[in-house]
């Protein structure tokens, strides 16, 4: 079907800006540290510069440069999942082409109505945030505090649209849920307005992560 060929073709070009060019030669162990230090530090600042013009901006003014940033990717890609995530990551300036690429299969998980991929890709921004790495694991503290936006987050979907699961939502949405691993089914539903509608859905998810986002930044 033609909409399969274009989420394939997204994937590719998605796949492709993902390697990076590989530098000749060998550097030292201490080059190599402090070329991890100077990247980690660069994206921070950029997070820090982005909720800086962000907290400046009209609130709405936010709002509609996101819903503009999901229209656009929710059209090319037509994945809810990697729609959301990507419109957080360039509105507050993220670092995550992999996770973006881990998000393509993640649509109702897999496409099987289950939770719907606008919570998990609005729940991963929250991680790049706000969660732990590598060297990190043993903070507790910084676990339960990355579940106060998350959960918060959850609450106001879920206020909103009754569930966080995907056959859920598309029964408030389209009066029935779709069955969507169904190629005939599928079809069904991307004829009954599909990307429009769940557009709407990623718009509110991005929407609840920012404002939550902003929120908390802004103390």
């Amino acid at each position: 079907m033609k909409k399969k060929l274009k989420r394939r073709d997204f994937i590719y070009h998605i796949a492709a800006a993902t390697i990076g060019s590989v530098a000749l030669g060998s550097c030292s162990t201490g080059e190599k540290d402090k070329g991890n230090r100077e990247t980690k530090d660069s994206d921070e600042l950029t997070f820090e510069n982005k909720i800086s013009e962000n907290l400046k901006m009209p609130r709405d003014l936010v709002m509609k440069l996101l819903d503009q940033k999901v229209n656009k990717y929710m059209q090319i890609s037509y994945n809810c999942a990697q729609s959301s995530f990507i419109a957080l990551k360039e509105q507050f300036g993220l670092k995550g082409d992999d996770v973006l690429k881990a998000l393509t299969p993640l649509t109702g998980i897999a496409e099987r109505g289950e939770t719907c991929g606008a919570v998990i890709g609005s729940l991963m921004a929250f991680g790049l945030i706000y969660g732990r790495g590598e060297n990190e694991l043993h903070d507790w503290d910084k676990y339960r505090d990355s579940l106060i936006p998350s959960g918060k987050f959850c609450e106001l979907f879920e206020k909103e649209f009754g569930s966080t699961m995907c056959h859920d939502i598309q029964e408030e949405k389209f009066g029935r849920c779709f069955h969507l691993t169904n190629p005939k089914e599928l079809e069904e539903f991307q004829e009954a307005g599909a990307t429009e509608k769940c557009s709407g859905v990623v718009r509110s998810a991005v929407r609840f992560a920012a404002e939550i986002i902003l929120e908390r930044e802004g103390r």
